[in-house]
């Protein structure tokens, strides 16, 4: 009966939409300010709530396709919708069908705004993956971000997607913060300046081609300093220091590169939540920069307020507060019929102004117009074929992951290898991995190290692999025949199942669990929930030999252990556990009574009960080793110990990969470090004891192929460090640009760090002369410098322009990068370097908190990274008040 309601439906649409009077609205040769007004004039509340509501696509689509039945149920057929996620479609017929089912759906015609993740890459499967933004901020290239930007705006576009999350423009200066690696370094100036161009290449000049999308920056803001690196932390930073250094990568974003939206972040910055910080988003955001795009809540944000800032007592309060605040579109926050019908209610009661629900629903629609969405809603497979994972997007890919390649040591000339060398041993947990980094292309695999030294060195060279040592060394997964059931009549672990997160009320599943050693993309059994469940096994565990060692855990949910009775490991609350050990004696024969518990929480689920029994085997890397030209160790992170909810208290190598590498060292043959990893470590063995250290990052898709062609001279590194790297976890925070009264002066640490911000090294050598600084009045400054590559190699130099206020009546940075260029510099050629600096690079909040270029002395250092330099001074001799329109 309802589907004959909806063909009706449908057709009355279609005619008076579509085939009828033709609306202002409909004419695409108005402005997009006047088709906004006068839809808005015609619809309902509850029609414009609507459009500020996102769906999950997950839930629309079966077996990859658009399901009617699930449309139905979840979108109606009288609203339509104002975006759909996580839709991620395969096939230009599996998003047109649900775009023309929402479309016909409401009777204005209105499409929905397809939304996408696209940090690194837009994510539908098979795309193109390029470098962790970590590795794109190395790069310090604009002209590659942009390239980069159209080829994500292309890819995306041409399934179907209008709008993307991202990318990360939160500064990373909190490296035990797991979601460092999606940030494009710790800088303002960097990120701002490689964060719009990337914007630039995605939203392109006409956001109605087939080729662009909105871009959302995030986490507006300030968001990347929580408080001790954990996700999503208080952010303790004032006003001053947040209109400073935290915002201007904002502004440039929205003023320059045009983007369209943004994403409120989780945390709170000096008490007030951002998701309900009014100041920021609207009096800043909108009244200050003239945003005209949409603000979107993170996941939950909203929510959040009640739960875990405490500052709403309820749902509604907190849908108030935010949408009142400045948020326009929710994301998954409550279920879509509660949060549209609270803000229907709050209207209809006069407990909101209508005002608020236009802005937000206006914001929506003005993109959708925008977009040329009412005239051009669908794409072609056609279209899909020509772009998706193109050959001149891979390309890119691999010129990213070349440029993002940083030499961090070099000692005695090792490096580049000599392509005659005739055997290689690739080494370690990561040399035969595929890392691509949080939120990245799915389905995808990159070429590996030991690949890509393989496919480079071709048949010239024997190329040999060992893992050597896990990157997480988890022991052993207990086996069946050392567990007992509860009653002890066989082998296993009694499980019982609830469909809570708790463990209470009755199993909805009891099975016998041979051992315990899972990982779920779904149920874990018949009757229980995908997300949201508990688990509890109990039995004996029974050792067939003595020996002394650990019991361990792993999860990426909440989990506890007890033996004997005694809680020897309990993670219930904080969750995500890569492994947790509590050291033991096993005595053979004994029977130690065992009881785990786990909760889900979403996304999947794992679940391991461990021993360490066997050691970790060196000797057949050792081996490889000994016998090999060379070998390359590559060691780091996965994503394991660095993404979204991945915080960590160290920054040293994990595990035993130091151990492995002393080891390697031990057998004489040269050894070059290739590390992979999201967040700076403190690698300090690595940088004392190995000639050569090729920092990678995780560097996408053509990854392995871009080392190699780097170790062995093919290419010549030249990127440059975006974060520092600390010695030790006890110096964070430690990013360049500290106040002058910072200091590190600790009795057990130095007071430098490892590798500072900006630094790399090359195989050729550059010298800088002539700088010449020429202030041209009204807080214009001419700089220029000349760079000579002193070398018998071509190569690529970064030349980084730093300003310090030397006396200023608010504290200053000791330096601040205010611009940079990657320069291509043959052998034995000089090359003149010209910047400009405008009155904002200049500029400060003063204790009146009004933003100025005050009278002084100003030093300028132009160098190879943030610690070197030649230096000059220029004098402003009457302040300036950039109020005024400068």
């Amino acid at each position: 009966m309802k589907k004959i309601t909806l063909l009706v439906c449908s057709i009355f649409c279609l005619s008076a939409s579509l085939f009828g009077q033709e609306y202002p609205y409909q004419n695409p040769e108005k402005s997009v300010e006047e088709r906004v007004k006068d839809l808005l004039s015609r619809m309902t509340l509850e029609e414009k709530v609507r459009q500020m509501d996102m769906y999950n696509g997950a839930n629309l689509k079966v077996n990859e396709q658009f399901s009617l039945d699930q449309a139905i149920e979840l979108i109606g057929d009288s609203l339509g919708a104002g975006a759909v996620h996580d839709y991620y479609p395969k096939t230009a017929k599996a998003v047109n069908d649900l775009q023309r089912y929402i479309i016909e759906h409401n009777r204005w015609g209105i499409p929905a705004l397809m939304m996408c993740e696209f940090l690194h890459g837009y994510t539908g499967e098979g795309n193109t993956a390029f470098p962790m933004s970590i590795g794109l901020g190395a790069t310090w290239d604009k002209d590659l971000m942009k390239q980069i930007g159209q080829v994500i705006g292309a890819e995306g576009r041409a399934h179907g997607i209008h709008f993307g999350l991202g990318p990360n423009l939160d500064l990373g200066r909190e490296p035990r913060w797991g979601r460092i690696a999606e940030t494009l370094g710790e800088d303002t100036h960097l990120s701002a300046v490689l964060g719009t161009h990337l914007i630039q290449g995605i939203q392109g000049s006409d956001l109605k081609a087939n080729n662009t999308m909105v871009a959302e920056p995030k986490h507006f803001a300030a968001h990347g300093s929580p408080q001790a690196g954990g996700n999503a932390g208080p952010v303790l930073l004032g006003e001053r220091s947040v209109r400073s250094e935290y915002l201007p990568v904002f502004e440039q974003a929205f003023k320059q590169g045009g983007a369209l939206g943004t994403m409120a972040a989780y945390s709170e910055i000096d008490g007030v939540p951002m998701a309900s910080n009014y100041h920021l988003l609207t009096e800043v955001l909108r009244e200050e920069w003239g945003f005209k795009g949409i603000v979107v809540s993170d996941l939950g944000a909203i929510r959040f307020l009640e739960t875990s800032h405490h500052s709403t007592g309820s749902h509604k309060e907190s849908i108030k507060a935010a949408v009142e605040a400045g948020i326009d579109m929710q994301f998954y926050d409550f279920p879509n019929e509660e949060y549209q019908h609270e803000l229907v209610q709050m209207v209809k009661h006069g407990e909101m102004d209508e005002a608020v629900i236009d802005r937000a629903a206006g914001g929506v629609l003005r993109l959708k117009f925008m977009l040329g969405l009412f005239e051009d809603p669908f794409t072609t497979q056609q279209l899909i074929d020509s772009k998706k994972h193109a050959a001149a997007h891979q390309q890119v890919a691999l010129e990213a992951a070349l440029k993002s390649m940083v030499l961090l040591k070099n000692e005695g000339g090792l490096l580049p290898l000599d392509k005659s060398t005739k055997k290689v041993a690739v080494l370690g947990p990561l040399a035969n991995e595929s890392l691509l980094g949080g939120y990245s292309v799915k389905e995808k695999k990159a070429i590996t190290v030991y690949e890509g030294l393989k496919q480079y060195l071709g048949g010239s060279a024997e190329v040999t692999y060992a893992e050597g040592v896990p990157l997480i060394y988890k022991g052993q997964a207990i086996p069946s025949v050392n567990l007992l059931l509860p009653d002890k009549s066989g082998n296993g672990l009694q499980a019982s199942f609830y469909n809570n997160r708790n463990l209470s009320g009755e199993p909805v599943l009891q099975r016998i669990d041979e051992q315990v050693g899972f990982e779920w993309e779904a149920s874990p059994g018949e009757g229980v929930n995908t997300d949201h469940f508990s688990i509890r096994w109990e039995g004996y565990l029974v050792p067939d030999e003595t020996f002394e060692g650990w019991v361990g855990v792993s999860s990426d949910d909440g989990v506890r252990l007890a033996v004997d009775d005694v809680m020897v490991i309990d993670n219930w609350q904080k969750g995500a556990t890569n492994i947790e050990t509590s050291s033991m004696l096993f005595e053979a024969g004994r029977e130690y009574k065992v009881t785990l518990d786990m909760w889900e929480g979403g996304y999947g689920a794992k679940a391991y009960l461990l021993w360490n029994k066997e050691a970790p085997d060196f000797s057949e890397a050792v081996s490889l080793a000994k016998n090999a030209d060379v070998a390359i160790v590559v060691v780091g992170e996965s994503n394991e110990l660095v993404e979204e909810n991945k915080d960590v208290a160290s920054l040293d190598l994990y595990g035993l990969q130091q151990e492995f590498i002393d080891e390697i060292l031990k057998t004489g043959t040269p050894v070059v470090a290739v590390l992979m990893n999201g967040r700076p470590l403190s690698i300090n063995g690595l940088a004392q004891k190995v000639p050569a250290v090729l920092e990678a990052w995780f560097p996408g898709e053509k990854g392995g192929l871009a080392v190699a062609q780097t170790l062995f001279g093919a290419y010549n590194p030249a990127g440059r460090l975006p974060v520092t790297f600390p010695r030790s976890v006890g110096q964070v925070p430690m990013y360049y640009s500290g106040k002058p009264t910072r200091n590190h002066r600790y009795v057990d640490e130095k007071i430098t760090p490892l590798y500072p911000f900006g630094y790399g090294l090359s195989y050729a050598s550059f010298e800088y002369s002539d700088l010449e600084v020429s202030h041209i009045g009204y807080g214009q400054v001419a700089v220029q410098v000349k760079v000579t590559n002193t070398s018998t190699v071509d190569g690529e130099e970064v030349v980084q322009l730093y300003v310090r206020d030397l006396v200023s009546s608010v504290t200053t940075p000791i330096k601040a990068l205010k611009a940079f260029e990657r320069v291509e510099i043959p052998a034995g050629e000089t090359k003149t370097v010209y910047f400009s600096i405008k009155p904002k690079d200049l500029a400060l909040w003063n204790r009146a908190m009004e933003q100025v270029v005050e009278a002084g002395v100003f030093r300028v250092q132009v160098g190879g990274s943030s610690t070197e330099g030649l230096t000059q001074e220029f004098e402003i001799k009457r302040a300036i008040e950039l109020s005024k329109g400068n």
